[in-house]
């Protein structure tokens, strides 16, 4: 048999609210991001896009950008591969290449190295899991030891223009802590670097070794909104990725548990990730 028909096909989904007033020629709000291997099809990804929500939803949400002047909820369908699906999904528990202590959570989060038997990867090599192929570094200091350099290679932070020259209203960021598989998410007016050093020097969400940083949404100035509205906006969407991930059985460490403020995303939260939920519950019957 054709060993290429036994390779599956594997999507990448994003779920955005686009608001023409506010995100112009912008995606809009992410709201929703995850992968699929499992359909045979793009017509396939559509129905499981549908069924991931609710009827309200799944009944008005669209697969391209809405034309000009007009605003909604739609879903960018894009063909990816077993590398991107495994850094999004793939969890690991073994043993840090130099220091052999514990490491254990979400694989993409920790520093690793190529060790196999050719000068790098290959096409089709599972990256993340193969662990004769790539070892694992707990901290950036034993991922140093190992390249026997004096740089550290990993974490460094993106930098973003600040605001879009006033576009980007602010940013949505998420700190994981991968020693103790936990989960910081804030939000920031400017480039989230700067708030992410704040944390660094509190050291209150853990050593800067075990970090990892990274930004969950944009969200764009609405022009339709005074200041006060957009900071609620952004406010609000800062509670919807907590409680998301809350939701999902992440291990949150922000003590302050925002509320979603904004009846539209209020209700948006309730179709799209309370729905995800039931249907999880309603699986494990």
């Amino acid at each position: 048999m054709n060993q290429e028909l036994l390779q599956p096909n594997y999507y990448w989904i994003r779920v955005f609210d686009y608001k023409f007033e506010r995100d112009q020629s912008d995606k809009g709000v992410m709201l929703d991001e995850f992968y699929t291997k499992d359909s045979a099809d793009r017509e396939s990804v559509k129905e499981l896009v549908k069924d991931r929500y609710c009827k309200a939803t799944s009944e008005h949400i669209g697969f391209a950008k809405p034309k000009k002047g007009k605003s909604g909820m739609y879903a960018i369908i894009m063909e990816s591969e077993r590398f991107f699906y495994n850094r999004f999904y793939a969890m690991i528990n073994t043993s840090c290449f130099v220091c052999l202590g514990n490491i254990q959570g979400k694989a993409s989060a920790f520093p690793r190295a190529y060790i196999g038997p050719r000068i790098g990867y290959q096409s089709g090599d599972d990256v993340f899991l193969d662990l004769t192929i790539t070892a694992y570094f707990c901290c950036g200091e034993c991922q140093q030891k190992y390249y026997r350099i004096k740089s550290n290679q990993e974490g460094e932070f993106q930098s973003r223009e600040e605001g879009d020259q006033g576009a980007v209203y602010g940013y949505i960021y998420l700190i994981y802590n991968r020693k103790e598989d936990m989960h910081y998410i804030g939000k920031s007016r400017y480039i989230p670097a700067f708030r992410w050093q704040e944390h660094i020097k509190s050291g209150l969400k853990g050593d800067i070794c075990d970090l990892n940083f990274s930004v969950l949404s944009t969200v764009r100035r609405d022009p339709t909104l005074n200041e006060e509205g957009n900071m609620n906006y952004l406010s609000s969407m800062e509670a919807w990725w907590i409680n998301k991930y809350e939701m999902e059985n992440h291990k949150v460490m922000n003590i302050a548990k925002p509320k979603i403020t904004v009846d539209d995303l209020r209700e948006k939260f309730n179709d799209i990730v309370v729905r995800q939920e039931q249907l999880t519950l309603d699986g494990d019957l």
